[in-house]
């Protein structure tokens, strides 16, 4: 089988369609031009997956197939249908397949893919900003959030703003990290200010 370099699965951000209010089908992204008969999507079967940890990596074995000896995994569609369209990709990011319900797999399995998931969406929800600051188009917060205080360095505000509904956003710092904002009109004139004129 041939892997698809796209990725069937971005992981991080939601489709256009989904931004838009469209349905799951039409947010399926569409895939580059390939060669059809080098190109194939795997449609992972439940029933014959096996996904399990060796020293802590996440590996995933098809029965009657063959095995990958790490695996990350991410959501095709994160905002719109977290719970299902799953995409599984090996150790150079490349395509293993898409699984379409998680919930089939067994529980072992299962575990290993919320706890990945987990990790990789973690996005901490801040519940009061204490205090913001713009220095040469940087902002540093330092707010309280769900998980604990935290100091947020966001560079390119702008860059780094994603408006999920009229005003619940979600920034990511220069560390990558991302941290929801659940309701922006009930923080102080300050922090609002800074992230109205970002949007």
């Amino acid at each position: 089988m041939s892997t698809n370099s796209g990725n069937v699965a971005t992981g991080n951000g939601a489709t256009a369609a989904e931004s838009n209010g469209g349905s799951i089908v039409d947010s399926i992204p569409a895939l580059p031009p390939t060669d059809p008969e080098t190109f194939e999507l795997r449609i992972l079967d439940p029933k014959r997956m096996r996904v399990f940890r060796v020293a802590g990596v996440p590996r995933l074995t098809l029965r009657d197939d063959r095995s990958w000896i790490k695996v990350s995994v991410a959501r095709a569609f994160p905002l719109s249908d977290p719970d299902h369209y799953l995409g599984f990709l090996d150790g150079d990011g490349k395509d293993i397949g898409l699984l379409h319900d998680p919930g089939l797999l067994d529980p072992e399995s299962r575990q290993v893919v919320d706890d990945e998931l987990e990790k990789r969406y973690f996005v901490p929800v801040v519940e009061r900003v204490l205090s913001v600051k713009e220095e040469f188009g940087t902002i540093y917060w330092s707010v309280e959030t769900d998980r604990g205080q935290k100091d947020i360095i966001v560079r390119n505000l702008r860059d780094n703003l994603q408006e999920l509904a009229a005003s619940r956003v979600i920034i990511t710092d220069v560390d990558g990290n991302r941290f929801e904002f659940p309701d922006v009109s009930k923080l102080d004139g300050k922090s609002q200010g800074v992230i109205l004129r970002a949007l």
